[in-house]
């Protein structure tokens, strides 16, 4: 599947507002100073196709809300490529997630990201659909794209670090092997199942020909059936002859049982006449009682009307009723009203008295007392306040002393270290009258970078010196030269003046080195001496604080004295006041306890006037009661009389219908029928338990009969289940060794193919390695058949990679990589179809400038492979001058802001850049 890149626009990315990078068919060189925003252009890349994946393939060093600008809440990324000959665009919106005003995460936006094309029936939509389509269209995830197609800045090495089941699960992935190994494992577990099956249907079938063994023989159990069916007839029969026998006495004991029913009936009748005629008889003595008691209780009404009568007249002349006040109903009623109001007013008076005037007293009272004991509380609050204050003052004065004492010592000290530091600072050319604060933050540590800045230059100086010195000696000793090989008389060099010259280089760098760590460990004195001024300064301004905080302490005590002074002359003259005030109060509850004395006895009088009133009233009422009852009492006595003669006349008449009803019953027996009926139902029971037997024999035997009947039913299923089960274990293991056979199938096809790829991956990356690597030290690279991977030194000896140079492991993976990528384009390069664009981030990290030089020799050997587009990000000039297409990135340092600038002719290379591997 051809993928080319066309266009990637990023706004508000990590450090682009608004830029639109343009990319072309064949190598397009991405270069600029470390920290423009080169790598984030291949990370856009990445991210316009595996936008979810980014965080855990590419840059995990920043987490999604990083890649949208830090002065932007959204950013965006707009990916053109080409794929089969079709142009897709994807768009991808990533918008921050905030709680409390603080950013927490970010997000995909809602509707986001969209994939069109004109290949596409509709744009498509939503992360999973999108990232699906992707794969489809490319033939590759994430993963691979990273393995395969992708290597990163820091990441070149990816491969030969890897362990070796890693890299055996990489390479099979990208070769295709790994879909052998998804068949090898399918087959297996198919091929499991059948060997399962083959088992269980071998353990069912022996426990069903068990349980066969178990069984009767068929013909013992249909003759039983035939048997237990007669014997079953048989019973039925005994069944029918009870039935009938039981219907004749059922009819029998019916007409029996219907004329005892009658005589039962009659002697109901002659009872109930009987009862009721007892009952009448009792209604007549009752009512008999009743007249009595009644005219009992109208003489015990008239005897209370006699007393209630002389309690009125002693009533009359009791000394406390008013006058005239009983002699009626009418008088007594309106005196008790009077009364009643009397009584009442004098109560409400006592009242008002207890809840009114003395209740306020008593509040006032216990107000005043309450304010008089906070009173005394403020006097003792500011006593002791005032107290306190007195000894704040004095430990003031004494901090004071002590403070100003401590200063005057600490400012003599600091004089002194001033003096020595200026002294000091002339000897290292610092100005002498710089504060300590510019000593210490600028002066200082600009002369110590100075220092060692300077050290560092002649240390390198005197080691390229010891080197050349070495080359010299080992010139004359040997008369080759060690780094080109040529005579020593080709180089036409006076070796002992060149040594000479170089000793005394070496005296003059040592004597330079032992100045430059004289004048270090001075700095480092002055250092110190400045760090104690500095702490002699801190303390002398505390002292001065100390000082200065005494006598505020000073001065807020003698403020609080005056104040406390006048507080307590006015808190004893309120003190007096209320005192005052309480005297006078208790004398006008004295007063008003005098009137409520009076007040209660004048109660008690108009209460007893109101009682022997009202008892007056309650008498005249029970009189009338009285006479009320008298009168019903009369009215009650005719009633009785009347009852009494109706009950009489009942009693007459129901002893004439008992006396028809013995002549209707005559001599009729009930117990002569009651004996005969009894006979009948022992018969009948005694056929139930008959006909019971015989429906329980029948019972019994229909169970047996079912019992066979499924016995029957189970034999012949149990013999049909071993038929079914010999016929399962057969197919089972047919098809166990079928399984077997494909798998093993599978496996020789994916051992060939990965003996032939193996084969192809070690002469190609061998051939890459070759003509990269310009050493002796190694001769060429091996992989095993487990993916181990080796250097194989010049002596034969195999070498793991972890134990060679950066820059080695690096040309190694490059090969491997070179190698993979070979072997995909012969298995993929078919009827003009290519590979995706081939990404190198900062691929020369750990390669020197011959390497460097192959790397770019490699880059267009791959271009021939039928590769489309090579993206590479790097500062080496080489790479730039043989680009097809350069994109140059710059950052503005006053706004942060990454821009770039695409052409297609070679530019002259930037100052100064290095090639480090740390880029954004």
């Amino acid at each position: 599947m051809t993928l080319v890149f066309n266009q990637l626009r990023l706004e508000n990315i990590r450090s682009y507002d608004d830029q639109t990078v343009t990319f072309e068919r064949g190598e397009n060189l991405i270069f600029g100073a470390n920290g423009a925003g080169k790598s984030t252009i291949l990370q856009g890349v990445f991210g316009g196709l595996f936008q979810t994946a980014i965080k855990y393939q590419v840059g995990t060093d920043f987490d999604l809300p990083d890649l949208v600008r830090k002065q932007a809440d959204e950013g965006r990324l707009v990916l053109t490529f080409e794929a089969g000959g079709e142009e897709y665009t994807v768009d991808w919106r990533i918008e921050k997630t905030y709680d409390d005003g603080e950013v927490d995460g970010a997000k995909t936006k809602s509707g986001y990201p969209q994939l069109s094309s004109p290949a596409l029936d509709e744009d498509i939509s939503q992360v999973g659909t999108v990232q699906e389509e992707i794969r489809r269209i490319i033939g590759m995830d994430a993963e691979s794209f990273v393995n395969s197609v992708y290597v990163q800045q820091g990441d070149i090495t990816r491969l030969i670090h890897a362990d070796t089941e890693t890299r055996r699960e990489i390479l099979d992935g990208l070769l295709g092997l790994h879909h052998l190994d998804d068949l090898v494992d399918r087959m297996d577990a198919v091929r499991l199942e059948y060997g399962k099956a083959e088992r269980d249907a071998k353990a069912k079938r022996t426990e069903t020909r068990n349980r066969l063994d178990e069984f009767p023989e068929r013909d013992e159990i249909q003759a039983e059936i035939a048997e237990t069916a007669e014997r079953i007839s048989d019973k039925k029969d005994d069944v029918a002859d009870n039935e009938d026998e039981l219907e004749s006495l059922r009819e029998l004991k019916s007409d029996n049982e219907e004329t005892l029913d009658r005589i039962d009936d009659l002697e109901s009748d002659l009872e109930a006449k009987r009862e009721k005629l007892a009952d009448a008889e009792d209604d007549h003595e009752r009512h008999k009682e009743s007249l009595e008691a009644e005219q009992a209780a109208r003489r015990e009404a008239e005897s209370t009307f006699d007393e209630k009568r002389e309690a009125l007249d002693e009533l009359r002349e009791h000394n406390a009723t008013p006058d005239d006040a009983l002699r009626s109903k009418e008088a007594a009623e309106s005196a008790y009203e009077s009364a009643q109001s009397t009584a009442e007013s004098a109560r409400a008076s006592v009242q008002s008295i207890e809840e009114g005037t003395l209740s306020t007293l008593a509040v006032e009272i216990e107000t005043l007392d309450e304010a008089i004991t906070e009173t005394r509380d403020d006097i003792d609050e500011v006593e002791e306040t005032l107290e306190l204050a007195g000894e704040k003052k004095a430990t003031g004065e004494s901090h004071r002393t002590d403070a100003e004492e401590r200063a005057e010592r600490l400012e003599t000290d600091l004089d002194e270290t001033k003096a020595d530091i200026a002294d000091r600072a002339d000897e290292l050319d610092i100005p002498r009258d710089a504060s300590l604060r510019a000593l210490a933050q600028s002066h200082i540590p600009e002369k110590r970078r100075t220092v060692s800045e300077e050290r560092e230059t002649v240390r390198e100086e005197r080691g390229r010196l010891e080197t050349l010195q070495g080359q010299v000696d080992e010139l004359a000793a040997e008369s080759e030269c060690p780094v080109c090989g040529a005579s020593e008389d080709a180089h036409d060099i006076d070796t002992d003046a060149v040594a000479e010259e170089h000793a005394a280089a070496l005296v003059e760098k040592n004597e330079r080195l032992d100045k430059l760590e004289v004048e270090r460990e001075r700095l480092d004195a002055l250092e110190r001496q400045v760090t104690e001024a500095i702490d002699l300064r801190d303390d002398l301004d505390d002292a001065r604080e100390t000082a200065s905080d005494a006598q505020d302490d000073i001065d807020e005590a003698e403020a609080t004295i005056e104040e406390c002074e006048s507080e307590l002359e006015s808190l004893q003259e309120e003190l007096a006041e209320r005192q005052d005030e309480r005297e006078e109060k208790r004398e006008e509850k004295q007063a008003a306890e005098a009137e409520l004395e009076t007040a209660r006895e004048r109660v008690v009088e108009a209460e007893t006037t109101e009682r022997l009133v009202g008892r007056a009233v309650d008498l005249y009422e029970n009189i009338d009661d009285i006479e009320g009852q008298v009168s019903q009492h009369e009215q009650n006595i005719e009633n009785v009389r009347e009852l009494r003669r109706q009950a009489h006349d009942r009693v007459r008449d129901l002893e004439a219908d008992v006396e028809v009803l013995e002549d209707e019953l005559g001599d009729a027996n009930p117990d002569d029928l009651r004996a005969e009926i009894a006979e009948i139902e022992e018969l009948v029971e005694e056929i139930h338990d008959e006909k019971a037997e015989a429906e329980a024999h029948i019972e019994n035997l229909t169970g047996r009969l079912a019992e066979l009947n499924q016995t029957k039913r189970q034999l012949q299923d149990e013999r049909e289940r071993v038929a079914m089960l010999d016929d399962q274990v057969t197919w089972a293991a047919e098809h166990h060794e079928e399984a077997a056979a494909v798998m093993e199938k599978y496996r020789e096809v994916r051992g060939k193919l990965r003996e032939r790829n193996l084969a192809k991956l070690n002469q190609y990356t061998n051939e890459m390695f070759g003509d990269l690597y310009q050493s002796q030290s190694y001769r060429g690279v091996r992989i095993d058949k487990k993916y181990n991977i080796h250097l194989i030194a010049a002596d034969g000896e195999l070498i793991e990679p972890e134990l060679s140079s950066g820059g080695e492991s690096t040309i190694l993976n490059l090969a491997l990589r070179a190698g993979v990528y070979r072997i995909i384009a012969q298995r993929d390069g078919v009827a003009g179809s290519a590979l995706p664009p081939f990404i190198l981030d900062e691929p020369t990290t750990y390669l020197d400038d011959d390497h460097v030089g192959e790397l770019q020799t490699m880059i267009e050997t791959i271009s021939d492979w039928n590769v489309p587009q090579v993206l590479v990000v790097s500062h080496d000039e080489t790479l730039i001058e043989n680009s097809d297409h350069t994109i140059f990135v710059e950052k503005d340092p006053a706004t942060e802001t990454s821009r770039v600038r695409t052409s297609n002719a070679s530019p002259s290379p930037q100052p100064n850049e290095e090639a480090e591997a740390a880029d954004d």
